[in-house]
């Protein structure tokens, strides 16, 4: 009796030591194969204070507007102040390269952009919350533009598979146009 009692003690054992193995693999699988996903997606992306940092060095300048375009490629869109003046650059947000760089000319009909933003009575950040009280989704672009002489925030939001463009007076707060993109 003690023999088949220390038989099945010593299979019991067996098991436990088989089954926390398999569980350790198990979690290092997984857990490994987590972190490897998380890397490769945030692999070579720029954050965006890196992006800020590098075009801030790279201009010798200051940057006073940026925004996130999730288009693809994912950039970022910023407006650099210089001894020279203002300049609008895309930069890559995976690779970092710089896409588009245009130098605001100070004899423009339209105002510069610092002017713009100086002169608009609604921030960006209230003009995507009023947008997103017309529309409710995620916004994808947004933009200060002037038409007919007045000072317009144009936003795209996406709602689930639509997406919609909503204009915000810059001076006012009052929703301009709301339409369905197609």
């Amino acid at each position: 009796m003690k023999k088949q009692w220390s038989t099945i003690k010593e299979g019991i054992i067996q098991r436990k030591k088989m089954i926390m193995t398999v569980s350790a693999a198990t979690v290092l699988l997984f857990g490994g194969a987590a972190g490897t996903a998380v890397y490769a997606v945030n692999k070579g992306a720029l954050s965006e204070d890196e992006a800020v940092k590098m075009i801030s060095d790279k201009l010798g300048g200051e940057v006073i507007q940026f925004e996130k375009d999730w288009d693809q490629p994912t950039t970022y869109e910023m407006t650099v102040k210089t001894k020279d003046g203002y300049q609008d650059v895309d930069v890559d947000a995976e690779k970092g390269e710089i896409l588009s760089q245009e130098t605001e000319d100070d004899d423009d009909e339209e105002m510069s952009t610092q002017q713009a933003v100086d002169k608009a009575k609604v921030s960006m950040e209230e003009a995507e919350k009023i947008a997103l009280k017309k529309v409710d989704g995620q916004v994808t672009d947004a933009e200060l533009d002037s038409e007919d002489g007045g000072l317009v925030y144009e936003l795209e939001i996406k709602q689930d598979k639509k997406e919609y463009d909503v204009a915000v007076d810059a001076m006012t707060g009052k929703v301009l146009k709301t339409e369905l993109d197609d």
